[in-house]
């Protein structure tokens, strides 16, 4: 007789296969931000350094990209980076960039050991690299700020996972909520953490899942509908969304500088789960979500949260309606064509570039 697991402890064994399988590839994967900003849009024009296709851009390092005498970096580098552009003297060098290092400050709501590392790499690798920069492409108004001395570029991210079906909101059993989070949320899901908590006693059918490991709340570690999965590489988190339907998503956002110069892409995560997103009310999401069609936004104050959910668990059509407003959102501000174009355009190969 076959044994039927929770769906809860089956979600964990699906992340581990994912797993498994991302491990096994040859090509080492981009990162989020390659994807997201470069690397999915363009993907039939970049070849690798071996590949003798004829593609007009080649992949020489996990963040480092070459088109004739451009380079384009996408947010780190190191010595290998450097030392080609040293070499190399390329007339243009474009800085993909999502972080605002100008807001690193004990009040940014960063884990302190992160922000120590976003500190040692502006003041190390990427003070170096800035010599080399002459353009600076990021998804932010107030990252670009930073710049002035640069020819600055705003580029919105891509939506780089497919369009997750819906047909979960009308199962009648089992309410699944999704927190995807990084560490560097980990203040942002803290504030809202014991209102969650409150629901998820009060709603043993509802089910949380988040990436946050043994970082997450306390109060959410204790709850035994709650599955806290560690973080995924890219190509692996990739292969979970494809695998794994959301009712609701929660992207809370303390109002800090760094938070309010992220880009919208967890707009298009929670779009891929099939989910109603539920976001703070403020940039990057105040800005493209209209509140009631595509998400819902909210202030930050726990209560309005624990409201929602609330609100949402007691029929699923209004999770369904928002789940579908988000994904006609997310297809409409995360066009590849559009990023693809935008590349296209600034690495000079007209050929490639359809006529408007």
């Amino acid at each position: 007789m076959a044994v039927l697991l929770p769906e809860i402890i089956k979600r964990g064994i699906r992340a581990k296969l994912a797993n498994a399988a991302a491990a096994a590839r040859l090509t080492p994967p981009h990162s989020p931000s390659a994807a997201l900003y470069f690397a999915d849009p363009l993907a039939g024009f970049i070849g690798t350094r071996l590949d003798n296709s004829g593609r007009p851009i080649r992949r020489v390092t996990r963040t480092m990209f070459v088109s004739g005498r451009c380079a384009i970096i996408i947010r780190y580098v190191g010595d290998r980076e450097l030392g080609i552009l040293e070499r190399r003297k390329f007339v243009r060098v474009y800085l993909v960039i999502d972080d605002n290092f100008g807001a690193l400050d004990p009040q940014d709501g960063l884990p302190p050991d992160y922000r120590q590392r976003l500190l040692a790499y502006r003041d190390g690798f990427m003070r170096r690299l800035m010599p080399f920069v002459t353009h600076v492409v990021a998804p932010s108004d107030d990252i670009l700020s930073h710049y002035k001395n640069k020819i600055r570029l705003r580029l919105d991210p891509a939506q780089c996972h497919g369009a997750g079906g819906l047909a979960h909101h009308r199962r009648p059993r089992g309410l699944d909520i999704v927190v995807a989070a990084t560490r560097s949320h980990l203040q942002d899901v803290a504030f809202v953490a014991d209102a969650v908590a409150d629901f998820l006693k009060a709603r043993p059918d509802a089910r949380l899942t988040t990436f946050l490991n043994g970082h997450a709340p306390r109060v959410l570690r204790n709850l035994p509908n709650a599955e806290h999965l560690p973080m995924l590489g890219w190509e692996r988190y990739r292969a979970f969304v494809a695998e794994n339907r959301f009712h609701i998503a929660l992207a809370p956002a303390l109002d800090t500088a760094f938070n309010r110069a992220r880009s919208f892409s967890r707009v298009h995560d929670h779009a891929a789960y099939g989910a109603a997103g539920l976001y703070s009310q403020q940039p990057p999401f105040s800005g493209v979500v209209t509140h009631g069609q595509s998400g819902l936004l909210l202030h930050n104050d726990p209560q309005r949260w624990r409201d929602a959910l609330q609100t949402l668990s007691e029929g699923h059509d209004n999770a369904e309606r928002l789940a579908a407003g988000g994904q006609n959102l997310s297809r409409r501000i995360g066009s590849r064509a559009r990023v693809r174009n935008f590349w296209l355009r600034e690495l000079e190969l007209a050929a490639f570039v359809p006529e408007t």
